[in-house]
């Protein structure tokens, strides 16, 4: 109702092509385009009629499309044989002519490359004054809406030259349509494009270049630690990148990255001692803030951390045990024990319910925040276990060793599902694919390799570091892998442009930014939730 509302306000006989749609009666299309086909051949301008005659062909194939998606499977086979002669000794259209000689039904239209081209394209006809004369007296008299609606929707016309094809990738069937087409209405004035369909077109260039270009590189932010008793051991931020934590000897040393993110430390009055009946009374104790703290407890050095949900923050020591650290006043909140030798690497699951550890004993462990002890034990590795790493949907553990594999394990039995052999080195760090497709791992060997999980296969391995790699973040659209180590340089690779067939070839072409930062040693890297290159490292 509304269209034919609009329709009515309109008293122009061009107006109602726009709202029109190509008319279901094969028997009319037929008709139509045999009596378009014979004025054009029964012109006396033999110039007119070369020019003109350079519209039946494509004129042909939108017709025979539109009918074959109607459904007319036998009145399309009638209208090809009747007119697929007239094109065939055409050099230029015989390709096309004889693919569709082989589209029966829809789903040949979508699989052919030939027929899905020609589909996305638009022909610019260039003619001259009298042939552009001639068409609009014919169509004004004989045009039936079949022809003109084909007309206005796939063609361009413009005075003077030949006919060229020109492909318009149609990213959007509608928008692109409408704001590429220039209608028949302006033809028949001679008008150019209007400046602001000429800034579209360049707009939409300027998409289709960014998305089919490589990826720009994201910002680097960097914090730097003064490593004055070579005593940093490791160094990480997360998500939100407001809190830095590191790993100086055996202390966990924590920096506040905002301002809102502050320490309460207690200032205990020593002058007196508190007993059991001094509970209900008011705690003169006063407290001073700082954005930063250090928390004590291990006996060994701090190897590595990560941050728990419900204010909590978990680290693991050369001491063998991990501990569990409340924000809000410092304290230990749980010592669990399990390994028997230092343990080197912890992750987090995404939704925070399990905690994994890898240890020299050769050996990851699954721990429970709400629980002391190991839930399961997964062992394989012939040596230390130096990097643990949490499938994104928490079903699945990855494992680096020294023994240069990496580990794949089911969470809920702790079986081996995937061993990805290869690496020449120790495996130092994991790193999933948010997308949950791909896992990369790197280490020793200086080389980062990028593993397809359902192949089982390696994708690509990309080299280009000239020390160890200790750290692999992948940004959020899981398009781009960011490694650091101890060469002090951060590279950004583009892993989007590999198909999973490259599966034996080094790549070192695919770097999308390289950031050379002066630190001696790079101790992580992480994508924060603004997509931002957050890294830490040492000078």
């Amino acid at each position: 109702m509304a269209v034919f509302a609009a329709v009515d306000k309109e008293v122009t006989r061009n107006n109602t092509i726009i709202f029109s749609s190509i008319n279901n009666d094969t028997l009319q299309i037929d008709q139509q385009f045999t009596r378009f086909k014979t004025w054009i051949s029964e012109m006396k301008s033999e110039s007119c009629r070369s020019e003109l005659a350079a519209l039946l062909c494509p004129l042909f194939c939108r017709l025979y499309l539109e009918m074959l998606r109607g459904g007319h499977r036998q009145s399309v086979a009638k209208f090809f044989k009747r007119h697929q002669s007239l094109f065939v000794s055409r050099e230029h259209s015989r390709e096309l002519v004889e693919e569709l000689a082989c589209i029966y039904s829809n789903q040949d239209i979508d699989t052919s490359p030939v027929v899905k081209a020609f589909r996305s394209c638009k022909y610019r006809v260039h003619l001259s004054s009298e042939s552009m004369g001639l068409l609009q007296k014919y169509l004004s008299l004989h045009g039936h809406v079949i022809i003109l609606q084909v007309l206005q929707t796939w063609f361009d016309f413009e005075i003077g030259g030949t006919v060229k094809m020109e492909e318009e990738e149609e990213e959007d069937d509608v928008n692109d349509r409408r704001s590429i087409t220039k209608t028949i209405e302006n033809v028949s004035k001679n008008a150019k494009p209007p400046d602001s369909e000429a800034e579209l077109r360049e707009l939409q260039e300027i998409i289709r270049s960014v998305r089919e270009g490589p990826p720009s590189p994201s910002p680097l932010l960097l914090y730097t630690i003064a490593n004055t008793d070579n005593n940093v051991a490791c160094g990480y931020t997360w998500g939100a990148v407001d809190l830095l934590a590191a790993g100086l000897g055996s202390e966990v040393r924590l920096w506040g990255l905002t301002q809102n993110m502050t320490f309460r430390t207690p200032n205990p009055n020593i002058s007196q001692v508190r007993l059991a009946c001094d509970v209900g009374a008011s705690s003169e104790t006063s407290c001073t803030e700082s954005n930063t703290a250090c928390l004590r407890g291990h006996s060994g050095s701090v190897q590595s951390i990560v941050q728990a949900p419900d204010g909590l923050l978990v680290s693991v020591s050369h001491d063998t045990t991990m501990r569990a650290w409340r924000m809000d006043d410092l304290s230990c909140a749980a010592i669990y024990r399990g390994h028997n030798y230092p343990i080197w690497c912890v992750d987090m699951s995404t939704l925070g319910v399990y905690v994994a550890t890898g240890s020299h004993d050769r050996t990851a462990r699954l721990w429970s925040l709400d629980r002391t002890f190991p839930l399961r034990i997964f062992a394989g590795h012939n040596q230390d276990v130096e990097a643990v790493q949490f499938h994104p949907n928490s079903s699945y553990l990855a494992t680096g060793s020294t023994d240069k594999t990496v580990r794949l394990w089911a969470v809920a039995d702790a079986k081996l599902v995937r061993v990805f052999p290869g690496h020449k080195g120790a495996v130092q760090t994991l790193a999933f694919s948010p997308d949950g497709k791909y896992i990369a791992s790197a280490g020793e060997d200086r080389r980062v390799r990028v593993w397809d999980l359902a192949a089982g296969t390696m994708l690509v391995e990309l080299k280009g570091h000239t020390h160890t790699i200790l750290g692999l973040s992948w940004s959020r659209d899981s398009e781009c892998l960011a490694s650091c180590g101890l060469d002090g340089v951060v590279r950004v690779w583009n892993v989007r442009s590999h198909p999973s067939n490259l599966s034996s070839t080094s790549y070192s072409s695919d770097l999308v930014a390289s950031y050379a930062t002066g630190c001696s040693s790079l101790l992580s890297v992480q994508y924060s939730l603004t997509n931002t290159l957050v890294c830490v490292g040492v000078v």
